[in-house]
């Protein structure tokens, strides 16, 4: 599923918006729903807001938290296109409901997710940490502290999933459950061959034969944990200088489903250490990789929460290798997150200086095509995305501006000197250097006095 088209019209901010959200002509998907879009604007102008209502006519639930609705303005209107199985549906709001019908009920029922939600408040260590103990002291104690089998086998797949609302325990349970049930059921075959050894008179054969059964096992069912850390996180978190931990501690013992992580150097990490980069990483990308969205719609408020520069150049491309099919919504403040989109991609949205609304500021001038935009994010350096994408006005803070000052000082002194033929002398020298000096501050590469 995937939305074509957004139009809001007495919308809180927006008095009278229209977002298209298909690729332009010259493109080779033209007119299909982009399957990546970077939303900017200044503090204010809606980009949360716009998530929350792509969740609320996906989900179907205006929440956006815990007991918390999403109001809609008497006389407000916001319409929605999506493509979903080869057909083009819209939806529209009449204040508080959504008018659906049959035919796009049954095609969003063989969607599974249905939309992920990852709002910038991103719960931490709540979703993760709590699973259910486990004793690793034989199998009489471990039946009684595991979670039953049966409630296990009957966790299915939440359609919306959620990370704004606080207990989402059974949703984090779907998602680790082949990592609950390998270790639960490698700790009961582990507990009865420990057993047996130590029943008086057992047999050996038996021994050697549930030991084999033991191995057997182990060979056709590889460990889920292994399988993330080498195909997905241990490649991202290398750079952190950490990795999974595969072995088998007291805390992995007692909580069967959760994540530990170790130094290079095989130290262990507790996560009350973990920084707020590596768990905004881990709780991302574990459900990407756990569930393989392949037509779900995606929401990410601020991917670069937390993430150094180097990180936010990478994390879009990691994230949507990892649920190839979806549509992805993410909103955003860093230069570096909107470098990894394409331009017409990427939804400006400005405050009307006159009327305060809203408005989407189009990066080009007539028809949308794929070459007329006015720039690419992707062909431009970080500073120029901050002045010709985000619209800074400045290209530095005051002191810089006081330094070009006094080197236009300078380089008129220095071109007056040269022209008297006095450039030699000690004044003249003593010019040059001061200019050299500032602009090696300013972090100018020259060839030669006066020129960058």
């Amino acid at each position: 599923m995937k939305i074509a088209r957004i139009e809001l019209k007495d919308f809180n901010q927006f008095k009278h918006v229209t977002l298209d959200l298909t690729y332009p002509r010259g493109h080779e998907k033209a007119g299909e729903p982009l399957d990546k879009v970077c939303i900017i604007g200044q503090s204010g102008t809606g980009k949360t807001s716009l998530l929350r209502l792509i969740k609320w006519f996906v989900s179907r639930d205006n929440n956006i938290g815990e007991n918390v609705r999403l109001p809609v303005p008497a006389g407000g209107r916001v319409d929605m296109d999506f493509n979903v199985s080869d057909l083009h549906y819209r939806l529209r709001n009449n204040e508080t409901n959504l008018e659906y019908d049959s035919s796009l009920n049954a095609a969003l029922q063989q969607i599974n997710p249905l939309l992920i939600n990852y709002p910038v408040e991103l719960n931490q260590k709540k979703n993760l940490t709590g699973q259910q103990e486990i004793s690793p002291f034989g199998k009489e104690d471990v039946g009684k502290k595991n979670r039953d089998e049966d409630e296990l086998k009957e966790l299915k797949p939440p359609q919306i999933i959620d990370f704004a609302f606080e207990d989402i325990k059974k949703t984090w349970d779907f998602i680790l459950k082949d990592i609950i049930e390998h270790r639960a059921n490698g700790l009961l075959m582990k507990s009865k061959i420990a057993d047996s050894v130590r029943k008086l008179g057992t047999n050996l054969r038996k021994v050697q034969a549930e030991s084999g059964e033991y191995d057997k096992w182990l060979s056709q069912n590889p460990d889920p944990v292994k399988v993330i850390a080498d195909k997905c996180l241990n490649p991202i978190l290398d750079r952190l200088g950490l990795k999974v931990n595969l072995d088998i501690s007291r805390k992995s013992i007692r909580e069967l489903g959760f994540i530990e992580l170790i130094t290079k150097d095989g130290k262990d990490v507790p996560e009350d250490f973990w920084s707020t980069g590596t768990w905004q990483l881990v709780q991302t990308i574990i459900p990407l990789f756990q569930l393989r969205p392949a037509n779900a719609v995606i929401l990410m408020d601020e991917p670069e929460r937390s993430l150094y520069p180097d990180y936010q150049t990478t994390i879009i491309d990691t994230y949507i290798n990892l649920a190839p099919g979806s549509q992805f919504f993410f909103a955003t403040h860093s230069p570096m997150i909107a470098s990894c989109f394409e331009p017409w991609e990427v939804i400006e949205l400005k405050f009307d200086p006159e009327t305060r609304f809203v408005f989407q500021d189009l990066h080009y001038e007539g028809e949308s095509l794929v070459d007329n935009y006015k720039y690419n994010p992707q062909y431009l350096r970080w500073d120029s995305n901050l002045l010709r994408i985000f619209g800074l006005k400045k290209d530095g803070g005051k002191k810089r501006r006081e330094a070009l000052r006094l080197l236009a000082e300078l380089n008129v002194r220095i071109r007056k000197l040269k022209a008297e033929n006095k450039l030699e002398s000690e004044k003249g020298q003593k010019l040059v250097d001061e200019n050299l000096r500032i602009k090696e501050q300013l972090d100018w590469r020259l060839d030669s006095v006066g020129g960058k």
